[in-house]
């Protein structure tokens, strides 16, 4: 455990280096917040201005980790949680407590060797607002938050020849299309189960567009109250409404100037605010409450887990804004229609888990049939989440079945016996079933020669196989 301090009016742990009178000056001295952990997520330092930021106190601060206090809502979502967690910089604007903030996160190194510690930095977006109205201003702040993600979106893209974690052909069909997306600048819509990755879709398809080097801006429209989703989304002027912030704010589409606006749960939308979303997608013209009308240059990439088409016919959503939005449809298929790819991605969650922790971990045989004959209604987020909870209580190593604990009910199917495509010829269903049992086969043993033992073939035929079915071995 890191021994802890408090220093020039700053709260933090030992963290392995020398902390001087006068960096501490300085960095206490900022009007951004200035957050260091270890890769464990214990805070390590944090300057003044972090801590006025957050509702908790120092002493509570040093005693928890960011695990808990994103689950305390102190941090939600917690930057540096997902910079640990996926080992890369990461960038968000967030509303905390009233106001906008830029949050910058990265993992450095404290003795110049490989990166063991993660800095963030929080600034305030409203703050630059406070100096001036003025058109000009307003440019400036997008130029400055655009400038302080250009770095980090352009590592985001480096990162994106990394071939994905799927050998499903559908999941493969599906990001095909969102590379095909990306070259233009066309209006998508993602449907598919909550929990299924459309987010990280969305990801996928602003690093590979010409716009990744500016933000990409994520909206939940189900998580704003109606009464302020319209000032969230187009902002507004000084004394546009009872209740408004005296200085005006800028919305989410000023925000996202020359990027992506990501509307999610887009079917939430209120009936009284989709005629202007319309607007901004005919015409590239959006409202500021109390304002004038402005222009905006974004790419609009919307999602959703309901039915549109039902909503339409329901009266809940308007059929033009549907035709609209419907340009590039994209379905994500659930993971029950991807189960080639349940063993595999378990496996890598796992693996980051316990890369995180510092701690070994693996599942047993039993375990991997288990997933593998589990529906998850939940999806890939339910099986991140179950992997997350295995970490913390299982006292050994190795997770069995017993641990995991799933209602797999009397009539679970077999991986060999989920729906093929009932209208596809014959021989393409079996080779789909004879697909599924090499993957199975591989997965649960490990190794060419044991796969064929257990299939009941030669190892020579099952390489074949391999070959026709493009099955990458380990």
């Amino acid at each position: 455990m890191w021994p802890v301090h408090t220093t020039a009016g700053a709260a933090m742990r030992d963290p392995g280096f020398p902390m001087h009178d006068q960096l501490l000056a300085i960095l206490n001295a900022l009007e951004d917040g200035i957050f260091i952990s270890d890769l464990s997520g214990h805070p390590l330092w944090v300057n003044r201005a972090s801590l006025a930021q957050l509702d908790c106190s120092e002493e509570h601060l040093l005693a928890s980790d960011v695990y808990q206090l994103e689950a305390e809502g102190v941090f939600s979502p917690s930057v540096t949680r997902f910079v640990i967690d996926e080992r890369r910089p990461v960038s968000v604007v967030h509303r905390y407590r009233g106001k906008d903030y830029l949050v910058n996160g990265r993992l450095f190194s404290i003795n110049g060797g490989e990166p063991d510690a993660v800095l963030v930095q929080t600034h305030n977006l409203d703050q630059d607002i406070l100096t001036s109205r003025s058109p000009d201003t307003t440019q400036a702040l997008l130029d400055y938050v655009m400038h302080q993600l250009k770095h980090i979106r352009q590592e985001q893209v480096a990162r994106t020849g990394e071939t994905p974690l799927s050998s499903s052909p559908i999941y493969r069909r599906c990001l095909e299309l969102i590379e095909r997306a990306a070259a233009s600048d066309t209006t998508v819509l993602l449907s598919g189960e909550t929990g299924v990755g459309k987010s990280y879709l969305v990801n996928r398809l602003h690093q590979y567009s010409a716009r990744s080097e500016r933000p990409l801006i994520h909206v939940n429209c189900a998580a704003i109250p109606e009464a302020l989703l319209e000032a969230e989304l187009f902002g507004h002027e000084r004394g546009a409404f009872t209740g408004a912030n005296r200085n005006g704010r800028v919305g989410y589409v000023a925000l996202a100037e020359g990027g992506t606006l990501f509307l999610d749960e887009i079917g939430d939308l209120p009936l009284t605010l989709q005629p202007k979303l319309l607007q901004l997608l005919q015409e590239r013209l959006y409202h500021p409450l109390g304002g004038k009308p402005c222009k905006a240059d974004i790419r609009l990439v919307a999602a959703t887990n309901a039915d549109l088409e039902q909503r339409v016919a329901e009266g809940l959503f308007r059929a033009d804004l549907y035709y609209r939005l419907n340009i590039v449809p994209i379905r994500v298929p659930p993971l029950r229609e991807r189960r080639e790819d349940i063993l595999p991605l378990a496996r890598h969650v796992l693996a980051t888990i316990a890369a995180r922790q510092n701690r070994p971990m693996h599942l047993e045989h039993d375990a991997l049939r288990a997933l593998m004959r589990y529906d998850w209604p939940g999806n890939v987020r339910e099986l991140e989440n179950l992997l997350e909870r295995m970490s913390v209580i299982c006292p050994t190593p190795g997770i069995s079945a017993r641990d995991l604990t799933l209602d797999l009910g009397d009539d679970a199917a077999s991986p060999l016996l989920a729906e093929t495509d009932p209208s596809a010829p014959l021989p393409e269903r079996l080779a789909d079933i004879e697909y599924r049992a090499i993957r199975e086969a591989l997965d649960e043993s490990g190794s060419t020669r044991k796969a064929a033992m257990r299939l009941g073939v030669t190892q020579s035929w099952l390489m074949r196989r391999l070959k026709r079915y493009a099955v990458e071995c380990q």
